[in-house]
């Protein structure tokens, strides 16, 4: 009967052992919860601040993008103005320069007009009575 107490314990001993075992692998694995749940909380903290900022630039692509395009709806706008008033311009020049010619031609035809007029005056002039000849 002895013996069979000191078998049932050391085994009394054994499962006192293996419930303190269990109980520091218990503490270990709950410490380890809050060590996990932590990095969990830190980790989802960081995804929201990543998820702001990234809203953030995505406000600012696309504030940029329509600045970026009414820059280039302005330029196209401001470019065709110019074209057409580089038109206007070569238009009213070239007028200018058929109205030049035009006008130089009848300076020419004046001037040669003028010459003619002159000559026969000078002929009439020597015609008139007391004229040097």
């Amino acid at each position: 009967m002895l013996e069979d107490l000191d078998a049932l314990s050391r085994r009394i001993q054994k499962v006192v052992q293996l419930a303190q075992g269990l109980q520091a692998e218990r503490g270990t694995l709950q410490a380890r919860i809050r060590q996990l749940e932590q990095e969990c909380q830190s980790l989802k903290t960081q995804q929201a601040r990543e998820h702001e900022e990234f809203t953030r630039m995505s406000e600012r692509i696309a504030r940029h993008d329509q600045e970026l395009q009414a820059a280039r709806d302005e330029t196209r706008d401001e470019r065709s103005s110019l074209e057409s008033q580089v038109r206007d311009h070569q238009s009213r020049s070239e007028s200018m320069r058929q109205r030049l010619v035009q006008i130089e031609a009848d300076r020419d035809r004046l001037r040669d007009a003028a010459t003619g007029a002159q000559q026969q005056i000078e002929l009439i002039l020597e015609r008139l009575p007391g004229a040097e000849a």
